[in-house]
């Protein structure tokens, strides 16, 4: 008599991906999240990048906001607010500019493909100490729809996304 194997590789690929998954969820549950009261967002570092000056102070203006929205922090304080020098879990978020590629908003939404506007930065949460807690590189695109300076929306909203999610 011959035993079916019909059904071993369902049950196999089952448990397989079961145990992979609840291991995921175990590793994702068990990962501390920082504490900090409050946050000081940095304006944003351009270094030898050649970028417009709006595409900086719409970052920044846009991470005010997108942070203040998160709630993950009590108080949002900007560069050179004196509030909060006296608040002794301050975080610094600063913003490093690694590469810029201006697209072409025509171009986008003729072809679909062609005209991206595209930005690299580096963002980092520093403690008051100086030692950093968070260090991440996130891309900001705008690929089909919108002028090019909505990659400033789109760069902030994963910024904040990830400030929120290691607060």
């Amino acid at each position: 008599m011959r035993k079916s194997t019909v059904g071993v590789f369902p049950r196999f690929f089952c448990v397989f991906f079961g145990t992979l998954a609840a291991s995921s969820i175990v590793t994702a549950q068990t990962a501390p999240k920082l504490a900090a009261s409050a946050i000081q967002i940095a304006m944003v570092e351009a270094g030898d990048i050649q970028i417009p000056a709006e595409f900086r102070f719409a970052v920044y203006e846009r991470l005010v906001d997108q942070v203040r929205a998160s709630g993950a922090f009590q108080k949002v304080y900007r560069t050179g607010d004196h509030a909060a020098d006296g608040i002794p879990d301050l975080v610094t978020l600063h913003t490093k500019v690694e590469a810029y590629k201006e697209g072409s908003q025509t171009k986008r939404e003729l072809t679909t493909v062609f005209g991206a506007t595209k930005v690299d930065v580096t963002a980092s949460v520093t403690a008051r100490d100086g030692h950093s807690l968070m260090d991440q590189k996130i891309t900001g695109r705008v690929r089909f729809f919108g002028e090019n300076l909505g990659v400033t929306n789109d760069l902030a909203k994963r910024i904040s996304k990830l400030v929120r999610q290691t607060f």
